[in-house]
């Protein structure tokens, strides 16, 4: 019991500190700050719980790229910001053009029926690279496995299971989507998700 009772207490701590940290990003400036804040925590908190039983997730690594991705409306501004900074003008062109023909691919399916036809996010490069993962959602920062060989197991359909996962790095990714949340509905902000696909075509065109 008293186990579980640290993990409650770091949990709510972890979950108060992102929220202010959010909240004070949103009383300084816009919604995107308030993004790239709670990506830094999520990166800081989760490397405080990195355990012998580290995540087997590496770069190229990408089977649970096959699925819709959701995030917020501040992520999304966030990933479309820096890819307006990262990507010539040429390309970011080129970007949308996919974007569109993927979302129109994708949209109708639902969460299930898109991982049944294994269709990859439109955000992979060739090399199976996250193309914006400096700039990822949390939902994408805080899924892990600790085992490659469960991912390949569900992705190539031998298996059923869910990856096997760190507890504790669970724990700590939930507490700082929490504290985000808890600072974007304080404020009055949409803390909703949306398909990051649809999303980001949507901004990239606004």
């Amino acid at each position: 019991m008293r186990a579980l009772r640290v993990l409650s207490q770091r949990d709510q701590a972890i979950r108060g500190r992102v929220a202010a940290e959010v909240t004070g990003s949103l009383d300084r400036a816009d919604l995107e700050s308030a993004a790239l804040v709670a990506h830094a925590a999520m990166e800081r908190e989760t490397s405080r719980v990195q355990s012998a039983r580290a995540p087997a997730c590496a770069a190229g690594c990408s089977y649970c790229c096959h699925v819709h991705a959701y995030a917020t409306a501040a992520e999304i501004l966030a990933v479309a910001a820096w890819l307006c900074r990262s990507l010539a003008p040429e390309a970011l062109c080129a970007l949308k053009e996919r974007l569109a023909a993927h979302v129109a691919r994708v949209e109708p399916l639902s969460d299930e029926a898109r991982w049944a036809a294994r269709i990859p996010c439109a955000l992979l490069d060739a090399r199976g690279l996250c193309s914006v993962h400096p700039a990822r959602p949390l939902r994408c920062r805080a899924f892990h496995s600790c085992s490659a060989e469960d991912c390949r197991d569900a992705f190539e359909g031998r298996s059923d299971l869910l990856p096997s996962r760190s507890p504790l790095l669970a724990r700590a990714a939930d507490a700082v989507e929490a504290g985000y949340d808890d600072a974007l509905v304080a404020a009055g902000v949409d803390a909703s998700g949306h398909r990051l696909e649809l999303g980001l075509l949507r901004a990239l065109e606004g």
